[in-house]
């Protein structure tokens, strides 16, 4: 029989003594989490009573652990299928390039929840190691074309300045010549 850990916690100012065989760390952690969930649901409409406190956080987190569970299973399609990996790896990339500091913001937060959740699981974090390969190979991607851009645009205005000054040269002469 494993032993217990035995962690007194506190939820909306109110006691609750946990018993797990999870470390008390853990418990402490899940516990801050879902006083934040809840206090947050307070924080939003202070009029709820606890107990539809309790419900929406409840109903909150429910659907945070579903679009993980479906991120999972996004994740084991792309391990089990080649090419529908490569096509992602496109749709992805070309997403980032037009939405980079938003989709940047948005991987960062859910690869934090999805770590928070997974904490103790390898098969976990081995996926999640592979997300930020992947993500910093599509920032360096993103960098590289943005810095090809910034030459690009400093070309153009090179030949735009190029071109205003034979412009130029070109009227005097013209003014020149009517002067005659």
């Amino acid at each position: 029989m494993s032993d217990k850990n035995k962690v007194t916690v506190k939820i909306m100012d109110r006691d609750y003594t946990l018993v797990s065989e999870d470390s008390r760390e853990h418990m402490q952690r899940v516990a801050n989490y879902v006083d934040d969930k809840m206090r947050e649901t307070f924080n939003s409409n202070k009029k709820l009573s606890m107990s539809m406190i309790g419900v929406l956080t409840a109903l909150n987190v429910a659907d945070e652990l579903h679009k993980v569970i479906n991120e999972k299973e996004e994740l084991e399609k792309r391990i089990n299928s080649p090419q529908y990996e490569l096509k992602s790896a496109r749709d992805e990339l070309d997403a980032v390039v037009s939405e980079y500091e938003r989709r940047s913001n948005g991987y960062e937060k859910m690869i934090q929840e999805f770590s928070r959740l997974i904490d103790s699981s390898n098969i976990y974090e081995t996926g999640v190691a592979q997300l930020r390969k992947r993500m910093d190979k599509l920032d360096n991607e993103l960098r590289s074309k943005e810095e090809n851009l910034r030459k690009s645009r400093d070309g153009v205005l090179e030949l735009e300045k190029e071109f205003s000054h034979k412009e130029m040269q070109s009227s005097m002469i013209d003014f020149d010549e009517e002067t005659t």
